[in-house]
């Protein structure tokens, strides 16, 4: 027996009557620095259709406490149309973070008759 040809160890790239695959959506990463602790945020568009998807993530090992997670990590998704209408996607994740931390933590009781201490 002969060894089989090189030609019948190929597979064809694609089949007949099978689609092209779309390609991956390209990742942008960059830093953001908020109350003097920085995060690493990766946002890759169009992750779901119209939808484009935001990480932030500790630059610490093992990660640490970010200002918009205690677990040093947080997804968020945002609509497409509202990342474009910012001037950029750094400046969509940098007032994302700085809508989270401006609301009070859910579960957050508040007393009426406590006084501020500052």
């Amino acid at each position: 027996m002969s060894a089989p040809s090189r030609k019948a160890k190929r597979n064809p790239r694609r089949k007949a009557g099978r689609a092209a695959r779309k390609p991956r959506p390209r990742k942008l990463a960059f830093v953001l620095t908020i109350e003097a602790q920085e995060m690493r945020v990766i946002f890759t568009p169009e992750y779901f259709a119209g939808q484009g998807h935001f990480e932030f993530h500790s630059p610490h090992n093992p990660p640490r406490r970010i200002p918009v997670s205690e677990t040093g990590y947080r997804s968020h998704f945002a609509p497409m149309d509202e990342v474009r209408a910012a001037a950029s996607p750094k400046d969509y994740a940098r007032e994302l973070v700085l809508a989270a931390i401006s609301q009070p933590a859910k579960g957050a009781k508040t007393d009426a008759r406590q006084l501020p201490l500052f």
